[in-house]
């Protein structure tokens, strides 16, 4: 006999336990599948995470009324950032923002990605009508009113609408056979956590110079953040694998004048970065959301924040049709959520795209019209504003 629910989620990271937290107060019965839901059980109070997220004003809001925000603050692992300082390492192009100059608290928030999703998780945990499923989905179909999943320990789930939220390399997305546009950004991520020889006053820094980008994001603790160095392939490699005294050195060659001297204080992971985007976010009683439907690369932070709007919205869309009784799982019903995704995920794909090639290589040419271009914006308030609050969603 199949177990029915209104709503399957593949997939139990941020974004798909996000999705099932925020559908749960409407009254509707959610599966999550995930055989690695259970790692989210715990963090280290001690310990700091390797991996951390930007988190902007919308994201902030969509936890608030999730109803998790609170338990983040009291955590003490949210730090605020007020400044973002971006250079070009040996160039004169430069930009800066400080939260006081938009009437604002913060420009957004630095959290850990593992103290997120362990309250995403004590959440859905404690809510009862969401079910989690640890184990592997390995079939799907569809008829015109449900659809079946078959999970690994042969048990068959069925809904009236299926969210994959499984990642980069969505299962569900490569079964259904969507097939997506995609572009190498030529560049791999190195991910740590550092301790600086200065304090991070609250800034993200971030510096540019010809074979990369280096981004520092503010921890919870003055002298610690988020490193994520993005560079070529090859030197990635060099990176994760040289010992950390030659690390700190070549990172104090670029940075040193910004953060001092660095020193580790996490392993280092390294993640291929490449451009995605599902040539279809919604089918018959299936929708795609976060890096399910798209990646970025990550020199902006948006990433994270762009599959939390997916959600937010998805679960508005489906709140709207169970309140004016339609079916949750047509694609006719949900095709507006698909236009409006589309449109703000193109949109950003296209801003990071024409960053990283503008800032990619030395040539005279480009290094001159970064130069014009970001001074520009620097002292332009009025073109400075938009550009902050449309990143920060302020």
């Amino acid at each position: 006999m199949n177990i029915q629910f209104d709503v399957i989620i593949v997939g139990g990271g941020l974004v798909g336990l996000a999705t099932a937290c925020a559908l749960s107060k409407n009254a509707l019965n959610i599966a999550i599948i995930d055989n690695k839901i259970h790692q989210h059980e715990f963090f280290s109070h001690v310990e700091i995470g390797i991996r951390a997220s930007a988190i902007n004003g919308s994201s902030q809001q969509y936890f608030s009324q999730i109803g998790i925000w609170d338990d983040l603050c009291n955590s003490n692992r949210v730090q605020e950032f007020t400044e973002i300082g971006v250079w070009e390492k040996n160039g004169q192009a430069h930009l800066s923002a400080h939260a006081k100059n938009y009437n604002c608290p913060n420009l957004g928030y630095i959290i850990e990605n593992n103290v997120i999703s362990h309250y995403l998780y004590q959440y859905a945990l404690n809510c009862p009508n969401i079910n989690m499923y640890n184990c592997e989905a390995i079939d799907c179909a569809f008829n015109d009113d449900f659809v079946f999943l078959t999970l690994a320990d042969k048990s068959v789930l069925q809904a009236k609408l299926m969210i994959g939220a499984d990642g980069a390399h969505s299962w569900v997305r490569k079964y259904e056979n969507i097939s997506t546009f995609e572009r190498n950004y030529l560049h791999n991520a190195v991910i740590t956590t550092v301790k600086t020889e200065y304090s991070h006053q609250s800034c993200a820094k971030q510096v540019f110079y010809p074979n990369g980008i280096i981004a520092f994001l503010p921890l919870w603790q003055e002298n610690k953040s988020c490193l994520v160095w993005s560079t070529k392939p090859d030197h990635a490699a060099v990176l994760a694998s040289i010992s950390e005294f030659e690390f700190s050195n070549k990172l104090f060659a670029l940075t040193g004048d910004k953060v001092g001297k660095c020193q580790l204080i996490n392993s280092r992971m390294v993640f291929p970065l490449k451009e995605r985007f599902a040539k279809q976010f919604v089918k018959h009683r299936f929708v795609l959301i976060g890096d399910a439907a798209h990646t970025i690369h990550p020199l902006a932070g948006q990433g994270v924040n762009l599959g939390f709007q997916d959600s937010a919205l998805l679960v508005s869309t489906i709140k709207t049709l169970v309140n004016e009784q339609k079916d949750i799982g047509l694609a006719s019903n949900l095709k507006s959520y698909q236009f409006n995704r589309r449109k703000d995920t193109l949109i950003m794909l296209a801003a990071m795209r024409t960053i990283q090639d503008m800032f990619n290589g030395d040539n005279l040419l480009k290094k001159t019209l970064r130069t014009i271009g970001m001074n520009t914006i620097d002292h332009s308030p009025l073109l400075k504003r938009q550009l902050i609050k449309y990143a920060m969603n302020i």
